[in-house]
């Protein structure tokens, strides 16, 4: 077993509005691919969504919102265990959603650290489920999601290249046939 982190908006989901910014928590489409690379782990990976959720802090969502979209983005993909978000700019909070419930992870050491490019959420969610960098892959899709993979340690995938790579994985090759 090893541990998948994955970074969300970008990764994994986008607004099915086509906006800038989730409308509201069922305004999600999964990006084409994602599904088919995800379901590659699922059997022998714990998979656990890392994501920064600046939007509440400038009072795009309420709090309520953004742990209704991370729900909902447990529903669209069942092979997540738990997603971690990060509400506020300074990384000071961190809270973690499964399917049915919400904890507060924000008085820790590393209050401070949670918002990306700092690797706070990587190392709780290395903490928690007792996994070191070298059994940890994180993928993501900016800037700010490799820099947290290299202060975490952690081998850093773009999600671009990872999607692709599981395509190519199930794709017959047709000079076979």
């Amino acid at each position: 077993m090893s541990l998948l982190l994955i970074d969300m908006d970008g990764t994994l989901r986008e607004p099915l509005s086509g906006q800038q910014y989730f409308q509201h928590p069922k305004d999600q489409r999964i990006i084409e691919g994602a599904q088919i690379a995800i379901r590659a782990y699922k059997d022998d990976w714990i998979i656990a969504g890392i994501t920064n959720q600046g939007g509440v802090a400038a009072g795009h969502k309420s709090m309520q919102e953004c742990i209704q979209e991370q729900q909902y983005t447990l529903e669209l993909f069942p092979e997540l265990r738990e997603i971690y978000f990060c509400p506020d700019f300074e990384g000071k909070k961190c809270f973690r959603v499964t399917g049915h419930n919400v904890y507060n992870h924000s008085k820790t050491k590393w209050s401070g650290q949670y918002r990306k490019p700092r690797s706070g959420m990587l190392q709780l969610a290395m903490v928690r489920h007792k996994y070191s960098p070298q059994n940890s892959l994180y993928v993501g899709d900016r800037p700010e999601d490799e820099q947290a993979a290299q202060r975490a340690g952690v081998p850093f995938q773009w999600a671009r290249d990872w999607i692709e790579q599981h395509q190519e994985a199930i794709v017959p090759n047709l000079t076979e046939v």
